[in-house]
């Protein structure tokens, strides 16, 4: 079973330290399984970051590289995989940002969406349905299982994502019960990093609960699925992976929503995975993953299958670093820049003069390094400043360097188009991902 949490940070759940009592199903998840304490989301946006999910590929090999793109059938997809070995595979999606245009509905018998059309262009926000819709019919479609049959099911709850004309609008029950003192203790904790936020304090204060509140009602919606399928007998043996898509911009750096920058805020998320046996219960392991990471793992457990080819930099097998320490690789980020018009709608007063172009990041050790389309660069040492407010590319430019090559590398390495210009595999990237079983099949 995945659960993905869409626009939810690592730093808003127990598990990961938050104090506010918000996530009290997820944070028995942690303790029943393992918390990957530093996970990425490779792009922070929906479907690039779900088809990275189901495929084991970044966005660089999938090629969905925006909300309104596509993942071509050729790939082959987790819910696939399950359908060729058996098993009934459900989807139960919060918003139409995944609908049956995006693909990813490929290898779900079930593919279950809110009401609504997203109108042609696939612009502004999706019609979406509250989380306990979500429950609802994902344990409706778990009556109709066979018992003697195993499953796959997907669970996608939206609601952390402002969208609505109010923008966060929790249940009131799930606001009231957010602890205000804490909420403003973190806005002091954070006070560097929301500098020159275009909301007065109590703006800031009531946005920070609504977000928080949001995550409370997920959490809870999370333990009803969770319950409603142990009564049914069905949680027994079963493989359960909570993951958020992306992270969410609270005004630090001024940054509202998500998908034009490449900040922590943005791209941390939680992962937590439990072991059909509860095997590694309560561990937590401290090395850098990234989302490809989460279908190989799933793929080993759940069908015994070893990965793939991990040298070609696409997805490790998690579980095989749960007993020891996974290997240090450099994760990389990215975000398509567009427009400055694009930009401004989200950013207020940041960076406009945004050229067309990735923007680009890479985390290896404990530094961060950031390229701009117009080949500008960030340098960031986590350890010492993890809020990233303080460039240090000038004062380290050796090692600005260095991380530098390493990120070109890796964009020479992984070309791709930009949005809006002809994205398609290469003959020689097609026969890669064919020979290591990524795309083909009639299907």
């Amino acid at each position: 079973m995945i659960i993905t949490l869409d626009t939810t940070r690592a730093d808003h759940v127990g598990a990961y330290g938050c104090t506010l009592g918000l996530t009290p199903q997820l944070d028995v998840l942690a303790a029943q399984g393992v918390v990957f304490e530093q996970a990425y989301a490779p792009m922070c946006q929906t479907l690039p970051s779900h088809s990275t999910l189901f495929t084991g590929l970044g966005p660089r090999q999938h090629l969905a590289l925006e909300n309104t793109y596509k993942l071509a059938p050729e790939f082959r997809t987790l819910a696939e995989e399950a359908t060729d070995r058996g098993y009934s595979t459900g989807a139960f999606v919060g918003a139409l940002v995944l609908d049956r245009e995006t693909g990813i509905d490929q290898g779900f018998q079930t593919f279950d969406l809110p009401a609504g059309v997203w109108n042609q262009e696939r612009e502004g926000h999706p019609p979406q349905r509250r989380a306990e819709e979500v429950t609802g019919a994902a344990l409706a479609w778990a009556q109709t299982l066979d018992p003697s049959r195993p499953y796959m099911l997907w669970a996608h709850y939206y609601d952390p994502h402002g969208d609505s004309a109010k923008g966060f609008d929790p249940p009131a029950r799930h606001l009231a019960a957010v602890p205000r003192d804490g909420v403003r203790a973190q806005l002091e904790a954070s006070g560097a990093k929301l500098a020159g936020a275009p909301l007065s304090p109590a703006q800031l204060e009531n946005f920070w609960a609504g977000y928080a509140a949001e995550i409370r009602y997920t959490d809870e919606q999370v333990g009803l699925l969770l319950q409603g399928l142990r009564d049914r007998g069905l949680l027994a043996d079963t493989l359960i992976v909570v993951v958020g898509d992306h992270g969410e911009g609270l005004y630090e750096h001024r940054i509202k929503a998500h998908g034009q920058y490449v900040w922590e805020e943005l791209h941390r998320v939680p992962l937590i995975v439990v072991h059909p046996q509860g095997e590694a219960a309560g561990r937590r392991v401290a090395s850098r993953v990234i989302l490809q990471d989460v279908e190989p793992t799933v793929r080993a457990l759940a069908f015994g299958e070893s990965v793939r080819s991990p040298a070609l930099g696409f997805g490790l097998d998690l579980w095989e670093g749960v007993s020891g320490k996974l290997p240090d690789r450099p994760v990389f980020l990215e975000r398509a820049h567009f427009d400055a018009d694009r930009v401004q709608r989200r950013v207020d007063g940041v960076d406009l003069d945004a050229p067309y172009g990735f923007l680009t990041a890479v985390l290896q050790g404990n530094h961060k390094l950031i390229l701009h389309p117009d080949g500008s660069r960030r340098l960031f040492d986590l350890a010492a400043d993890p809020s990233e407010l303080h460039d240090v590319a000038a004062e380290q430019p050796e090692l600005a360097d260095g991380l530098q090559r390493l990120l070109e590398g890796w964009q020479a390495e992984n070309k791709t188009a930009l949005p809006g210009e002809n994205v398609e595999i290469s003959a020689e990237k097609r026969a890669a991902l064919e020979a290591l079983g990524y795309i083909g099949g009639d299907h």
